[in-house]
């Protein structure tokens, strides 16, 4: 259990440093007067989006170092966070949802990628370089965990 509370500890701090970078982020965009982009439609757009994205994520953030802490000054919430984190059943259906809905989005990707390069050459190509990354990226981990196990 201690090894497991040493690690929640790593985890919240972790958590911390994410969500005080962004916080920092948000503040330096707030801050910016000037617009990177010609359009200022399209720059206060695209501004509102990624400032709800990291505002979104930072919550998650918050919400995850209140968890821990919580859970780290007591110790039967503690004990209930290390039954949930360890459940092998829960793993295992992580472990198959993950696995089926990467091959769904590679399928639904190479058809996306069909589909756009009617439309626009430079999306088609976009998709198909992410579809390729997510390729490459399985096939490292495949090796990998294929040589650990």
């Amino acid at each position: 259990m201690e090894k497991y509370r040493e690690k929640l500890k790593r985890e919240t701090g972790l958590l911390l440093i994410g969500a005080l970078v962004l916080i920092a982020v948000q503040l330096y965009v707030v801050i910016q007067v000037a617009p990177a982009m010609e359009d200022s439609h399209w720059y206060s757009m695209w501004s509102g989006f990624i400032a709800g994205a990291a505002g979104g994520v930072t919550a998650l953030f918050i919400a995850g170092i209140v968890i821990n802490i919580l859970a780290l000054r007591s110790e039967t919430r503690l004990k209930k966070l290390y039954a949930k984190a360890n459940d092998e059943r829960q793993a295992k259906i992580i472990s198959s949802a993950q696995a089926a809905a990467l091959q769904t989005i590679l399928i639904v990707g190479i058809v996306a990628v069909i589909v756009a390069g009617y439309f626009n050459p430079t999306v088609s190509l976009t998709i198909l370089a992410c579809v390729f990354l997510s390729s490459l990226i399985t096939a490292g981990f495949k090796i990998y965990y294929s040589r650990k196990y």
